[in-house]
């Protein structure tokens, strides 16, 4: 990309928050956008393991040094949640890199998020988040196909999975897999909110009604209560998100799999 085409790029997209990384769940990645890990989290049975699932915003400027990061990392599977709109497969950095397993699963058509797209007050904006989400989770066909490639993905390997921002599609992702090995519902809200705030702002948040973050973009509550509007629903209509999984086809033994391979037991659960 040359300087001109780049700065062109650099200045005609909308800056979104960026956390510095925190050597835990921010990844140092800065070339890339919303790179957060899903490991440490308090689980059934011990803590998500780290090295197993990242999810991230775009890869489309990623830079080859940061690939290397993340392969460095274990990525060794990707999976862009984009729509066919968003040209995945010319767009993201891992489609055609050596050694990485690619696939496309369009959860949704477009970034929902598009600052440019936007027209809506607050309220309207998160009321068309809620039903955008609700849509995504109805995709019982496309949901089915992000798990299981997901869970399958073999021991010891990391999975990297990404929409334009990490924050929508990603964030609808992050919360069936961290709910499918009984992730708290406090913990998976504030997982996704980590994409509008720091985590200091968002963990004070989610104790405090009356803070709301200082240096955000976003209303971090109204994120926050958009997400647990939206898992309340699933758990309303389905029970469990194991349960809403098993009704999107996704078979017993792949829910296992995945709660296997992204739990590591705590020394006293393991030699319980």
């Amino acid at each position: 990309m040359g300087i001109i085409s780049f700065l062109k790029k650099f200045f005609s997209t909308p800056v979104r928050y960026r956390s510095r990384p925190d050597g835990l769940r921010i990844l140092d990645v800065p070339s890339g956008e919303n790179v957060r890990e899903l490991g440490g989290y308090q689980a059934l049975g011990g803590i998500t393991r780290r090295h197993r699932y990242v999810r991230s915003g775009s890869t489309d400027y990623l830079y080859d040094s940061d690939a290397r990061k993340l392969e460095n990392y274990g990525v060794t599977h990707v999976l862009d949640l984009r729509g066919n709109f968003e040209r995945p497969a010319q767009t993201c950095h891992f489609a055609h890199r050596a050694g990485v397993r690619w696939v496309n699963v369009p959860l949704f058509g477009y970034d929902i998020s598009d600052p440019k797209l936007r027209h809506s007050s607050e309220d309207e904006f998160a009321d068309y988040l809620v039903e955008s989400y609700l849509t995504m989770l109805a995709n019982h066909t496309a949901i089915r196909n992000i798990i299981e490639f997901l869970a399958n993905v073999p021991e010891g390997e990391c999975a990297l999975f990404h929409c334009a921002a990490g924050m929508d599609r990603t964030g609808i992702t992050a919360m069936l897999l961290l709910g499918a090995v009984g992730v708290g519902r406090t913990q998976i809200i504030c997982d996704y909110a980590y994409s509008f705030g720091s985590i200091a702002e968002v963990d004070r948040a989610a104790t405090d009604p009356d803070y709301d973050g200082e240096d955000t973009w976003n209303s971090i509550h109204s994120r926050m209560s958009t997400m647990a509007t939206v898992y309340d629903t699933l758990v309303a209509g389905y029970g469990t998100v194991s349960d809403y999984l098993l009704a999107c086809g996704v078979p017993a033994e792949t829910l296992q799999t995945l709660r296997e391979r992204f739990v590591e037991p705590t020394p006293a659960e393991a030699d319980a």
